[in-house]
């Protein structure tokens, strides 16, 4: 209350008595954040859900708000001659965005007893985004260049700039610097609104530009849309190739690696480790955005954990490591896992029972297949520790050897670090309620510390993630995939770096289905290569 009082009185510390009296024709001259320390910015866009001070004169006696012609909630008590309190809504709350409906206005209008205020204010939808542009080679004046990306709506400006994506990226500038040439003629292929998995609605957007005549032979494309300013490398000839993600970083022989990016043009060679694949072992999608390779290929253990892609452009690295061996935990395969036979216990798999498998099978695999009635505290489990030395009769656990910090940096956060595994989930069926999960535990150096994450919040019984999630989110099911969930989410690792989880050391994993709820339950799932992952934030 107190922060709102400030905003709505700074600036207006006395009034005639003619604007006190809320007579006069009413007039919107700004709109502020609820915070004093910025009460002098005014604004004329926002995103969705800000508390926002509409700031003018003769504003009292206010009988309805309206943002882009759809009527909002107001508190009639914080309403003054000056400020009137509104949240600016949300699209998953049905507010629609002018973008898709043009007889709706940018604009905020105030009804009051004694007149209407209007001024020009933008509701803006999620951040723009380019993913990658295509077009022929070598590229010229009238070639229509496409153009693939998310939320490029609301368009306000559209053109090349001389400067590279280099120089972009690391000068600081108010406007786009380089010389600029504007494009003129393009048209709008394709803006599908949906809701993505973080139940935020985004559009997946396609333009078509003729491109212009450029006086220069690389540069970047740049789209100015209300929401913000983007930007994607352009060159006349085919440019360096670019790894924006994987599938997974470690896939199984028979499946695919599907390896994304842009650039993917006439594709020379890929290699990871002591591996190269010529363009017989591999497809190049006709977008030149992915390429798909059936896996058959592992790289030798210390031959290096880079993925690469060469192109006579360049060569495109996969900033993150790939096949890194020396971060497995459990394999299930190596003598140095012991199975502590707690009961009851899921199964150790393999080639010579494939036949009673969803999936073919070169290697051993874990399995756990369980079902109950309800109230399942103690459920089917995987509880394997490194390995075990007796001394003088008591059992003496060695440690899991973990990625050194050339691999995973000492100083990366928890939430950067994933414990992850590749999961086959065959259609696992929670029942539709909140309690039942997948326990995870990992135990330290001779089980002096163990941290858990059983994905919910007890108190709320809301999960903090999806179950079994990849980590776009999603739960795919009945094909393999790489389930990850972050140390950060377990109970002891919270706001600790990769160095705390080294000195710390882990010498047991133990995942178990449990259900602390009355409603039947059900899981089955496979999995194998449990191991530790890095995955910078972006």
């Amino acid at each position: 209350m107190a922060v709102l009082l400030a905003v709505i009185s700074f600036g207006f510390a006395s009034c005639s008595d003619d604007d006190s009296s809320g007579g006069g024709q009413p007039e919107i001259t700004g709109v502020r954040v609820c915070d004093p320390a910025k009460a002098d910015s005014l604004f004329t866009k926002s995103p969705q859900g800000q508390v926002i001070a509409i700031i003018g004169k003769n504003l009292s006696n206010v009988t309805a708000v309206y943002i882009n012609d759809q009527k909002v909630g107001f508190s009639s008590t914080m309403n003054t001659d000056h400020s009137i309190i509104v949240t600016v809504p949300s699209e998953t709350k049905g507010f629609q965005l002018t973008a898709f409906n043009s007889d709706l206005k940018d604009e905020i209008r105030v009804e009051t007893t004694h007149g209407t205020a209007t001024y020009a204010f933008k509701v803006l939808g999620a951040y723009p985004q380019i993913t990658r542009i295509q077009g022929t080679y070598p590229r010229a004046a009238g070639d229509i260049l496409n153009v693939y990306g998310l939320n490029l709506y609301s368009i306000e400006d559209i053109y090349f700039t001389s400067a590279t994506e280099e120089e972009l990226n690391e000068t600081e500038w108010e406007t786009v610097p380089g010389t600029h040439v504007a494009i003129t003629d393009y048209d709008v292929v394709k803006q599908d609104r949906y809701l993505n998995s973080n139940q935020v609605y985004e559009v997946a957007s396609q333009l078509a530009i003729n491109t212009p005549d450029l006086p220069f032979d690389e540069g970047c494309l740049v789209i100015e849309c209300a929401a913000g300013i983007v930007y994607i490398p352009y060159t006349k000839v085919p440019g360096k190739p670019v790894i924006t993600n994987i599938n997974t970083d470690m896939p199984f022989p028979g499946y695919d690696l599907v390896i994304t990016g842009r650039e993917f043009v006439q594709v020379e060679k890929i290699t990871y480790g002591d591996v190269t694949l010529t363009p017989d072992e591999f497809t190049v999608a006709e977008t030149e955005d992915m390429i798909t390779v059936p896996f058959n290929k592992k790289p030798s253990l210390g031959s290096g954990v880079q993925l690469k892609v060469i192109t006579p452009g360049g060569v495109a690295t996969y900033a993150n490591n790939f096949y890194d061996l020396s971060g497995v935990l459990l394999n299930f395969e190596d003598g140095y896992q012991n199975d502590n036979g707690w009961d009851p216990h899921g199964e150790l798999i393999g080639p010579a029972s494939a036949s009673s498998m969803p999936f073919v099978s070169d290697s051993k695999y874990y399995h756990i297949k369980s079902s109950d009635g309800g109230w399942n505290w103690w459920a089917t489990m995987c509880y394997f520790c490194h390995y075990v030395e007796w001394v003088n009769n008591n059992p003496v656990y060695t440690e899991f050897p973990l990625p050194s910090y050339d691999i995973i940096p000492a100083s990366a956060s928890t939430s950067e670090v994933y414990l992850a595994m590749e999961m086959w989930d065959n259609n696992t069926d929670f029942g539709g309620a909140m309690y039942p999960f997948l326990h995870y535990q990992i135990q330290t150096r001779n089980n002096a510390s163990t941290y858990v994450f059983e994905n919910f919040i007890q108190a709320d019984v809301v999960y903090k993630e999806k179950a079994l999630r990849a980590i776009d989110n999603t739960q795919p099911k009945q094909q393999w995939y790489r389930h990850v969930v972050p140390l950060s989410n377990f109970d002891g690792y919270a706001g600790k770096t990769y160095a705390d989880v080294v000195s710390e050391g882990i010498n047991t994993v133990r995942l178990m289905h449990m259900n602390w709820n009355a409603t039947p339950s059900s899981m089955e799932i496979f999995f194998d290569n449990v191991r530790l992952i890095y995955i910078p934030s972006k």
